[in-house]
């Protein structure tokens, strides 16, 4: 998935932009037959706002209906474009892959007991090919139960053994990425260090919480001095940085909501084994659970159903819930 490189600068009114052509008269022109027809000025007006109108050298200036189909148009791509599932198929390919490669170092090891002419060594050889071949036909289907059976079998394979362990490890640096970027907007490092301060970070904020609960004032200027650099977004009060963790989590969750119930548990499954810090979740869930009391209607329902072929990744997939929800909120706020 690619990111525009697009920079946009913003600066206030000040009469020598460029804009369009329109003055009253022009306005009048366009609303005239309306006007004569209903008698509603501030409808006519309202009804060329929606439908758009021409200025005074003819070009178009595109209305609410416009930037509305947009919109609309910005979400169907979306979600016609990728597969959240996609990027479980493609791991557990390559684990197959791994499987496949130990089952041929099964066939070598058996093959060399055979011309070595030794029956001890054969036999031995056998029932221990036998023995973990029966293991690698049990596996189950689904990507967590590959990943938790794996992890226990003894391979005979190094290079399978290899392949497994940089797997996994790429598994748990995306799990890490998707789960704890929700949490810390700015954070690139997912190493042990860096995920301990991320549940630091969680259970000071769930500290400012209940110190509020309690009539006691939070020190919010000692938090953002000690994780503001986590927050790209730099709120300037307790409630703004709250208002920003509802919008990551609400993201989260609608990525949730829009899985399968199977992709679910795979991803809740991984999460489990790869992730084991249960003060960590403690935190997290506490966090999820104030923040959607406080604010009920940031979009944790929400949810989306893709139907394209492009496989998202975690991080990706994080990435495009939060662009799916401002056009959700575009939306809203242009529907009044």
């Amino acid at each position: 998935m690619t990111r525009s490189s697009s920079r946009f600068r913003y600066s206030r009114w000040d009469g020598t932009q460029v804009g369009f052509d329109l003055d009253a008269d022009g306005v009048l022109e366009q609303i005239n037959d309306d006007l004569l027809y209903h008698g509603d000025l501030n409808a006519a007006l309202r009804r060329l706002l929606h439908s758009g109108f021409e200025d005074r050298n003819g070009e178009r200036v595109q209305g609410i209906k416009d930037l509305m189909d947009k919109l609309r148009q910005e979400r169907r791509d979306r979600l016609e474009r990728y597969d959240l599932g996609g990027v479980y198929e493609d791991i557990a390919e390559q684990l197959r892959g791994v499987v496949d490669t130990e089952r041929a170092a099964l066939d070598d090891l058996q093959q060399e007991a055979a011309a070595s002419g030794d029956p001890r060594r054969q036999e031995v050889t056998d029932e221990a090919v036998t023995d973990r071949r029966t293991q690698l036909d049990l596996l189950p289907p689904d990507l967590a139960g590959l990943v938790r059976e794996l992890s226990d079998y003894d391979f005979t394979s190094s290079e399978a053994r290899e392949r497994f362990d940089e797997l996994t490890q790429q598994l748990r640096e995306q799990l890490a990425q998707r789960w704890f970027n929700q949490m810390a907007g700015a954070m690139s490092d997912v190493s042990p260090e860096a995920l301990a301060r991320t549940k630091d970070m969680l259970a000071e904020l769930n500290q400012m919480l209940q110190d509020r609960n309690a009539g006691r004032e939070p020190d919010f200027d000692g938090f953002m001095e000690r994780f503001g650099d986590l927050f790209p977004e730099h709120p300037r009060d307790l409630d703004e940085l709250l208002e920003v963790m509802a919008q990551r989590m609400a993201a989260m969750q609608a990525m949730l909501n829009s899985m399968t119930p199977g992709q679910r548990a795979q991803l809740e499954g991984l999460a489990e084994q790869l992730l084991e810090d249960l003060d960590l979740r403690w935190q997290m869930d506490q966090l999820s659970s104030n923040l959607q009391q406080l604010f009920p209607d940031a979009g944790w329902n929400r949810r989306y159903e893709f139907s394209g072929n492009d496989p998202l990744g975690f991080a990706d997939a994080a990435q495009v819930m939060n662009e799916l929800g401002d056009l959700d909120q575009l939306e809203q706020l242009l529907r009044g």
